[in-house]
């Protein structure tokens, strides 16, 4: 039936069918064959563009990686030597033990020696859970002795091999004939 339609057609009617059938193969094997190349074709273009953005992250990420880790680095190194200059608890112990024998080995005379309590160091002020863990220590030594004497016990206190500051100096005159003087001084060290 259908053919007999066909056949009954004009020609030019005819060809307009077939043209039509032609047509609509066309796009179907389009469809059906070329289209999904072509989407494969431009996922694959497009994978390749966020692989090389990805690689290139990736490079980007690892070279900030690498700088913050020598930075790290430098920071881990800055802190041993900042606590190379810290008392332990039990070496600031003996060196308070051991104040008077300095004086004493440098010519002075003690005439006081007053351990002044534990302070916390101002960076210390925040909750204890994140304090530092450093802590003053302070003692007021006074002393007696010519100039050269004082001068070579302030020399030996300042050449330790922990760092010791000295918060307050006084001198005065005790006899100007022998040259004797009296120093007072805070002298500060701090434990971790």
């Amino acid at each position: 039936m259908l053919i007999d339609n066909l056949a009954n057609l004009n020609r030019s009617t005819r060809t307009t069918v077939f043209s039509a059938l032609i047509i609509i193969v066309a796009i179907a094997m389009y469809d059906w064959i070329v289209a999904p190349h072509v989407t494969c074709l431009s996922a694959s273009q497009q994978y390749e563009s966020v692989v090389n953005k990805a690689v290139e992250k990736n490079t980007a990420i690892t070279r900030e990686v690498e700088t913050k880790t020598k930075k790290l680095d430098e920071l881990y190194h800055q802190l041993a030597e900042s606590r190379s200059a810290f008392f332990t608890p039990d070496r600031a112990e003996a060196f308070f033990s051991d104040l008077q024998t300095i004086a004493e080995g440098t010519g002075c005379t003690v005439n006081a020696l007053k351990l002044v309590g534990n302070k916390q160091s101002p960076r210390d002020k925040r909750k204890p859970e994140d304090a530092s863990g450093i802590t003053a220590n302070s003692a007021t030594l006074t002393v007696s002795g010519r100039y050269n004497s004082i001068f070579a016990l302030v020399e030996k206190l300042q050449n330790q091999a922990k760092k010791v500051w000295l918060d307050s100096f006084e001198m005065k005159v005790v006899d100007l004939s022998s040259g004797r003087l009296e120093c007072s001084m805070t002298i500060t060290i701090y434990t971790i």
